[in-house]
């Protein structure tokens, strides 16, 4: 960017700036609107600014040399201090002097380039538009056309991707497609500063500070390098007494007047055996009492026993309750060790590497065994350094949900391998044409065509893009 004269004898008063919109200065939206209007093709773009160019000869306006002394001085401060990497306060400084001289090209310029590193990029190509329109000049042309492009369509949706990422809780994911963006595009500067809070989000402090370090070389005045932030801590959830019945047995036995058969017998015989029957009924009367007291007392001694029983089988209850309880902790200590020694196991594939971690995962797979194919393909993304193993995972994962018919998280999957991988890279086609195959076997047309139309963009020598059910599906 060319740095500004600022001898006022300099200025030229007939070169004074244009305007090229029938409206007042404080209508900035409604610029706005008109930029984004005349977006829709690049004839629509130059007929527009021919038109625009075209009334400059009879709207002019005259800045004092004082505002553009002024001016001047913001942008060459500003243009000074993103040199530096002082991006944040080169904004602020080439906004306020955009304020005052809203039509100079330059100004515009580096407005859109500064508002470009800081990912606004609405407000940068509404700047290099303006500036377009004002004078036609190469720069802005060039960065038209560039946030105009079908490439900067895909590197938006990936970075619009990410963000929705963040808003479903995949901050995982989201941070996969910002350290590719990171690698791809170092200058810009909202990916760091999104990671870094995803960093203090997670607790890891260690990654974050690491990319505050990046971020100073990148914008050395950012906010977050003088904002204190609050770390998030989030918190987490009768004894039965049989009765029996007592059965009393009584014996009685009549004795039945003989006098009516030997009437003649003496009244002698007769009063011994009044005595006889008397003495009969007095004894089977003391028995009776007697069975009776032997009764209650076997009665006394049954319910005894059952009182014993009954405590006996409290306390029998009561070791079952305690070897049930041994039990669920030997059951838990038992899962606990088999825990630690599949973590065991799993650390030593680790250690091993991304590829021991991948084999493992294949084995699973071919096995039949998806859901711990999955977990080792897990494994692997979050401990490859290699982008072979990781992207080979991510479409493994994939492939994995489909079989559990899981369609929904084998989506995402896919979607996760285009968003952060080229064609360059093996499963890159594949993972187009699963995605597309799978929205097409789920009624969502749309979606697949547009899946089939991504991948014709990106890889058009891909062959799926000649197979019958493919052509048949963008027909429709």
């Amino acid at each position: 960017m060319p740095r500004k004269i600022l001898d006022i004898d300099l200025i030229e008063e007939k070169n004074s700036d244009y305007t090229f919109f029938e409206i007042d200065e404080d209508e900035n939206n409604e610029t706005l609107k008109a930029l984004k209007q005349s977006y829709v093709t690049s004839n629509y773009k130059d007929e527009t600014i021919l038109n625009l160019q075209q009334e400059l000869k009879t709207h002019t306006n005259v800045l004092p040399k004082e505002i553009k002394l002024e001016s001047y001085n913001k942008y060459n401060n500003a243009l000074e201090l993103a040199q530096k990497s002082y991006i944040t306060t080169a904004i602020r400084l080439v906004d306020e002097a955009l304020q005052i001289n809203p039509k100079d090209e330059d100004i515009l310029n580096l407005r859109g380039l500064l508002k470009l590193l800081k990912c606004d990029f609405a407000k940068a190509f509404e700047s290099f538009y303006t500036a377009q329109c004002y004078g036609n000049n190469e720069l802005s042309r060039k960065y038209v056309d560039k946030l105009s492009s079908r490439e900067f369509k895909v590197f938006l949706e990936r970075y619009n991707h990410s963000i929705r990422f963040i808003n479903e809780e995949m901050n995982e994911e989201s941070m996969e497609i910002f350290d590719s963006l990171i690698l791809e595009d170092p200058e810009l500067i909202e990916p760091y500063v999104i990671l870094i809070l995803l960093y203090e989000k997670m607790g890891k402090t260690e990654e974050k500070e690491e990319l505050l370090d990046r971020l100073r070389f990148v914008d050395a005045d950012n906010h977050l390098f003088d904002k204190n932030h609050d770390h998030i801590n989030e918190e987490e959830f009768s004894v039965v007494v049989a009765k029996k019945e007592n059965k009393q047995i009584e014996k009685l036995k009549e004795h039945k007047n003989i006098l009516s058969k030997k009437k003649n017998i003496a009244y002698v015989i007769v009063g011994l055996l009044i005595v006889v029957i008397g003495a009969t009924a007095i004894y089977s009367k003391t028995k009776l009492d007697k069975l009776n007291e032997e009764l209650n007392k076997k009665q006394e001694a049954i319910s005894k026993k059952e009182n014993q029983l009954s405590a006996k089988n409290e306390e029998l209850e009561k070791k079952e309750n305690e070897i049930s309880k041994k039990e669920e902790a030997l059951d838990k200590t038992t899962n606990e060790l088999d825990d630690a020694k599949q973590k065991a196991e799993d650390a030593k594939l680790i250690k091993q590497g991304e590829e021991a971690l991948f084999m493992k995962g294949v084995s699973y797979k071919n096995a039949g065994d998806y859901e711990n194919a999955l977990k080792y393909f897990k494994l692997s993304i979050e401990n490859s350094k290699k982008s072979s193993f990781k992207s080979s995972s991510i479409y493994q994962s994939g492939l994995c949900y489909e079989k559990l018919n899981k369609d929904k998280e084998a989506i995402s999957y896919y979607q996760r391998y285009v968003n952060t991988f080229n064609k360059s890279y093996e499963y890159f086609d594949d993972s187009y044409y699963r995605m597309g195959i799978l929205y097409y076997e789920d009624n969502q047309l749309q979606k697949s065509k547009d899946c089939f139309y991504s991948l014709r963009y990106e890889d058009p020598d891909s062959s799926y893009l000649i197979t019958e059910k493919v052509k048949n599906i963008l027909k429709k």
